[in-house]
């Protein structure tokens, strides 16, 4: 059941002719070597995927046939999550394109490009902004512990005597 689970984990349908993709890779160096597999359904006369790196290049692949539907490739690309459109064409010399996906989509471990798992994060209430009246409750506390502090102050410094006031007049002389 988990060896199931965890192959559908790793395969993407891509809609239209396409089928199942899948893509493996292994770190070489500062890059890595992809492979990358899709089912098509019909006779078509090539098979090539476009690797686009958003806002910079695209690197176009060519896929071999793997009998029964399959074609696969092998890239050596550098160290992201590039996304894949897979491209179809017919003897006719038209053409069919796939649904843009990426390579952790279609199954690349996030560890080989060096991003963790995704982790889905839940807000909770701690995460709401603060309305106004919970702001000039918090400036309410803010001037009411100035006061407070003042008149810690104020009897701190307790009855002090002027000494022109409270001597007496034999101390004066």
């Amino acid at each position: 059941m988990a060896v199931s689970l965890v192959a559908l984990l790793t395969v993407a349908v891509l809609g239209g002719p396409f089928g199942e993709a899948t893509a493996e890779g292994v770190p070489t160096g500062d890059r890595m070597r992809v492979e990358v597999e899709v089912v098509v359904a019909g006779s078509p006369a090539a098979v090539v995927v476009h690797a686009v790196d958003p806002g910079q290049s695209q690197e176009t692949i060519s896929l071999a046939d793997r009998s029964g539907g399959a074609w696969g490739g092998i890239a050596d690309l550098d160290l992201m999550n590039y996304v894949m459109v897979f491209e179809v064409i017919y003897p006719d010399g038209e053409s069919s394109l796939s649904e843009p996906t990426t390579l952790l989509q279609l199954g690349l471990d996030p560890a080989l490009i060096g991003m963790e798992e995704v982790a889905v994060v839940e807000a909770d209430d701690g995460d709401q902004p603060l309305t106004a009246s919970t702001k000039r409750w918090g400036w309410g506390a803010v001037a009411l512990a100035a006061v407070a502090l003042s008149l810690l102050a104020f009897w701190a410094m307790g009855e002090r005597v002027n000494p022109k006031r409270g001597a007496s007049e034999e101390d004066v002389s």
